[in-house]
């Protein structure tokens, strides 16, 4: 049984159960329940009517609020308080008004205006409340209106969805409405500026000059703002469905029913109705936009009467004066109060009645003035102080003479006043002293023409900036320049450039970035001439301050200057003062700044006697300690230089050879200090920077190449045929200066010149030109002996070799690697017969497989690409290699180099993981304990993964091998497992095969094991896990030698201590 809910407040839960009822009277129960709640319903609505017909509004205001806490609410008290008509009151009510006020309760038509003003001046103030307030009613009224027209908008906008049943017709124009024109212009706009078309925005804006773009609201609807153009372009799809095409068929149907035209006809009456309504709600918007701007007007004009009207002269320090500016303060303040204090309780009056009446207390308030003034003009009057409208001073100062051609002289030229008593009158009332110089520059601004203003902008900036904070100064820059530009007097000028200069103590990089933007616009405005003579000097002074930031902005000047000066003046006065800096500076960052400007001094310099100066600059650069210095002279100073060279024809034969002679003087001298090839001690840094030169080159030099060949008529006929080439398939630049790209001129030109010359030097026999040859016959050969030379000793110079020899290959491209540059390492790698007897061990020792050349082969030229066949290339090199040095007994440095170039790269580990697993099964000892030794490279370049399932299984099973020199080799690379593996089954296994070795009884007379395994765990005793460095079970074994070994390992040190038995 449900329970029935109690309607009566008065009656308890128990009072309405009844015995009487059973479950079959529910539905009774239910429907005399509603009829009761209903009844309810309709007395409380009975009673506020009668309230509202009594005129008992505030009973009426309480009983709606209880209502409304209590979650109900009646329509007829809502849509009375809501409509702010019905406590409006008419002109005429004010006279009939049947209230009786008490002095305790003020209301605004019972205010005394008297007692709050003086001289009438209040009542202006309080008219100006009154508009204020109406102000605000009429934008309530406004927002309301549009309110209505929303909701208008959107009942029309759904009941047309409902007729069209979501089917939209494309190609049809419908009349747009003002509503929707505004909010289709606001979205325009807003995609105009959202895409940078920022004229079109500005002229889309000018042309729709009723809208304010900026304010979605002025459109006129209260919804939220809707998405940008672009988003609801993208959606059209997911709403629009396009009207199929049709064709006529004929079958019998009734094409007409009533209810469709019953439907019909309402949807048409509807649609009248609400575009009736929407046109009415416009008009009164217009009406009320016009109210709304009368009564700003008139709020705009009682401001303006009233800033006329509080004119206060302040004289000198006497009472009356002292007084009259109390009394006005206080005036000001209470004006202020009684706007801010007037709130929506003030009933709406009159504007016409209003506004005579202001217009007469203005008057009063300005005979007030004038008897005031007569007051304070018997006294010494020495300045003027204006109030504004919040009744701060506007000026505590004398400001300006006030001439007798002035607008008050022509308001008083009634008045037959001779000149003398005029001008003496004047002087007595604006005594202006003399002696103040802002005074005097202040009263020759009216009537001063550009030049005047430049003047006085010179002689006052020198007293503005002492006086300006540090942190701020860089403000001044703009208003110093262009006062220097426009300035006529040549000394004058030279003064604001010499405060320009000066005018940060240490500028930053920012500040001295704005300084360098205001010299170039100096040097775009005033020409060469001005430049050489007024702002070169300003540098020159500043070459030898003692603050480094000063210096490094005359360094950075003279680079972004470079290309406003004459050349003459480039390579004598520029290319000095960059040199002495270069030379005498102990700054590294102003060594860069010199080096960068050196860059862009050479891009526009045209003596080739400068040629040489420039390299020598160049060199000096690459052999600064600094290595910011350094890697600006490879990125900045030489693709300029490298530029030059090109243009002079002496890229190759001077640049580029003078960078390998540095290379191949390095290997000689380094040549005569060691017999050992494999340990020559080279000049690591002076090498490192000669290879970044040499890499930097390789972009210019292949250009140059590519831009003298014999094809180079055909250029501009496969131009534009010619498919974009790949700028994948090139090195990645270091900078932008040498991107093929910048240096060719553009992707066309390049793609051109590349086609070009793959499609020449692909033929099977092709004509050379000069530029290739040396490329061939002279680059290629001496990089070679470099090779051979520089040993294996230092890891970053057998690195930087190989990526040169990438470089080399990547940006020529696998047809000249293919023709001309694999055959010289394969002529150069190739075993003679003096060298086929494996017992030539010391002739061996000395062949090429045995230096640098290895490594640079495997990893510079064959793994430049990625093919199939090139990697089957690399892989069947390096197990000729392993087997050779194997059989050979060669050293192994130059497959281990080779190897750890390779693995640094993560496409190479199952490639060499194979290359490795095919010489574990090779059939000759000597290969497979070469196999296991580079297993400890492989361990260190490789993941976990691929060590637990690639490199351990091999391990162990060279280490089950019946050769012991085999089973000796994997010792090292089990040891690499317990440095780099953190694996536990892993390292237990390991660990159980380190117990192989030394419990094993045929291990005991072998010395190479011994000796291995004490190298072995010497090394990883420091990096192994606690429990095998701790257990004693590990820590002790006893060697047939007569020998024990004891790992003693504490949180600094590894004791190992051997002592005889």
């Amino acid at each position: 049984m449900a329970d029935v809910p109690n309607t009566n407040p008065f009656l308890d839960d128990e009072d309405v159960e009844k015995p009487g009822i059973t479950a079959t009277g529910e539905n009774d129960i239910e429907s005399q329940a509603a009829k009761t709640s209903d009844h309810h319903e309709l007395s409380l609505d009975a009673l506020a009517a009668s309230l509202l017909k009594e005129n008992f509004v505030l009973t009426a205001l309480e009983f709606h609020t209880e209502l409304l806490e209590t979650g109900r609410e009646i329509p007829r008290l809502r849509d009375y308080f809501s409509n702010p008509g019905n406590f409006e009151r008419t002109k005429d009510e004010f006279g009939t008004a049947s209230l009786h006020r008490t002095s305790s309760i003020q209301t605004f038509d019972s205010l005394d205006f008297a007692r709050y003003s003086d001289d009438g001046g209040g009542q202006v103030d309080e008219r100006v409340a009154v508009l204020e307030f109406e102000l605000r009613k009429a934008q309530e009224t406004i927002k309301s209106l549009r309110a209505s027209l929303t909701q208008e908008a959107e009942n029309e906008l759904g009941s047309t969805e409902q007729v069209n049943e979501g089917v939209v017709t494309l190609g049809q124009e419908e009349a747009i409405k003002p509503m929707d024109k505004k909010a289709i212009n606001f979205l325009i706009n807003e995609y105009l500026l959202l895409q940078n078309y920022k004229l079109t925005a500005v002229t889309f804006s000018e042309e729709n000059e009723d809208q304010d773009f900026e304010d979605w609201d002025d459109v006129g609807l209260n919804m939220a703002r809707p998405p940008s153009l672009l988003h609801l372009y993208k959606d059209y799809g997911n709403h629009a469905t396009p009207v199929m095409s049709t064709e006529d068929f004929h079958c019998q149907v009734e094409l007409e029913r009533e209810e469709d035209q019953k439907v019909w006809e309402e949807w048409t009456n509807l649609k009248s109705q609400l575009e009736s309504k929407v046109a009415d709600l416009e008009n009164q918007i217009d009406v009320c936009k016009k109210e709304n701007q009368s009564l700003k007007s008139q709020i705009t004009e009682l401001y303006d009467q009233r800033s006329e009207n509080q004119v206060i002269y302040s004289s000198a320090p006497s009472k009356k004066h002292s007084i009259s500016t109390n009394q006005d303060n206080d005036c000001t303040l209470g004006v202020d109060n009684s706007v801010n204090n007037c709130n929506e309780e003030c009933d709406r009056t009159d504007v016409t009645d209003s506004v005579k009446d202001s217009d007469s207390k203005a008057k009063s308030v300005m005979n007030g003035d004038q008897s005031r003034d007569r007051d304070i003009s018997e006294g010494s009057s020495e300045s003027v102080v204006v109030l504004d409208r919040n009744g701060s001073l506007d000026d505590r100062s004398p400001t300006m003479t006030i001439s007798p051609t002035s607008e008050s002289t022509e308001d008083t030229s009634k008045r037959h006043l001779t000149p003398t008593f005029r001008k003496a009158l004047l002087d007595v009332c604006f005594h202006v002293s003399k002696d103040n110089r802002i005074v005097h520059e202040v009263s020759q601004i009216i009537g001063a023409d550009r030049d005047h203003i430049i003047t006085m902008l010179a002689r006052c900036l020198p007293h503005i900036v002492p006086n300006v904070l540090l942190a701020k100064r860089e403000e001044l820059i703009p208003l110093i320049l262009c006062t220097a530009m426009l300035h006529p007097d040549s000394k004058e000028r030279d003064k604001l450039l010499n405060i320009l200069f000066n005018l940060i103590k240490k500028p930053d990089e920012e500040q001295r970035q704005m300084i360098m933007t205001g010299c170039v616009a100096f040097a775009q405005h005033t020409g060469s001439a001005r430049l050489i003579e007024e702002l070169l000097p300003q540098c020159w002074e500043q070459i030898n301050h003692k603050y480094p930031e000063r210096r490094i902005l005359v360094a950075e000047a003279c680079g972004a200057l470079a290309s406003y000066l004459p050349t003459e003046i480039l390579s004598s006065l520029i290319l000095s003062m960059l040199q002495q800096m270069m030379v005498d500076d102990k700054e590294a960052e102003v060594r860069e700044a010199v080096v960068r400007s050196l860059g862009i001094l050479f891009g526009f310099i045209s003596d080739t006697d400068k040629y040489t100066q420039g390299c020598e600059l160049l060199w000096t650069s690459l052999k600064d300690p600094s290595e910011r210095v350094v890697m600006t002279a490879l990125h900045v100073f030489l693709p300029s230089l490298a530029v030059w060279a090109d243009e002079l024809d002496k890229l190759q034969h001077s640049l580029i050879h003078s960078v390998v002679r540095d290379l191949e003087e390095l290997c000689a001298l380094a040549a005569q200090k060691a017999s050992n090839s494999t340990h020559i001690p080279l000049n690591e840094s002076r090498f490192m920077n000669s290879m970044a030169a040499l890499q930097e080159l390789i972009s210019f030099l292949y250009v140059s190449v590519i831009k003298t060949g014999p094809y180079s008529d055909r250029v501009d006929e496969v131009l534009h045929n010619v498919v974009d080439v790949d700028i994948s398939r090139f090195p990645k630049p270091s900078s932008i200066l040498s991107d093929l790209k910048v240096v060719c001129g553009d992707k066309d030109q390049l793609s051109a010149l590349v086609h070009l010359f793959e499609n020449h030097i692909g033929k099977e026999w092709f004509e050379p030109w000069d530029s290739f040859n040396w490329v061939v016959n002279n680059l290629i050969p001496r990089l070679l002996e470099v090779v051979l030379g520089a040993g294996l000793a230092l890891p970053k110079i057998v690195n930087s070799l190989c990526r040169s020899f990438f470089l080399l290959s990547r940006t020529f491209g696998k047809v000249f690697v293919e023709k001309r540059l694999r055959p010289k390492f394969i002529e150069l790698m190739v075993l003679t017969d003096e060298h086929t007897d494996h017992r030539g061990y010391a002739a061996a020792k000395q062949m090429s497989v045995t230096t640098c050349v290895v490594p640079v082969y495997a990893a510079g030229v064959l793994s430049a690409f990625n093919s199939e066949e090139d990697r089957q290339q690399l892989s069947q090199f390096l197990q000729e290699i392993l087997c050779t040095l194997s059989m050979y007994q060669a050293p192994l440095d130059s497959l281990k180099a080779a190897f750890t170039e390779l693995s640094s790269t993560h496409s190479n580990h199952e490639l060499l993981l194979t290359v490795l697993w095919d010489a574990v099964v090779h059939t000759s000892p000597q290969v497979r304990a070469t196999s296991a030794r580079l297993f400890e490279l492989m361990v260190k370049g490789v993941g976990e993964n691929l060590i637990s399932t690639r490199v351990f299984p091999a391990l162990v099973t060279l280490g089950t091998d019946p050769e012991i020199i085999v089973r000796t080799a994997t010792i090292p690379a089990l040891g690499a497992i317990i440095e780099n593996v953190s694996l536990v089954d892993m390292l237990d296994r390991v660990y159980m095969q380190f117990v192989t070795f030394m419990d094993d009884r045929m291990y005991r007379d072998e010395h190479e094991v011994n000796i291995e395994l004490i190298r072995t765990l010497a090394r990883v005793g420091p990096n192994a896990e606690p429990r095998f460095r701790d257990d004693r079970e590990y820590s002790f074994f006893y060697f047939p030698l007569g020998l024990q070994v004891m790992y003693i390992y504490n949180a600094r040190s590894l004791y190992i201590e051997i002592q005889s038995i």
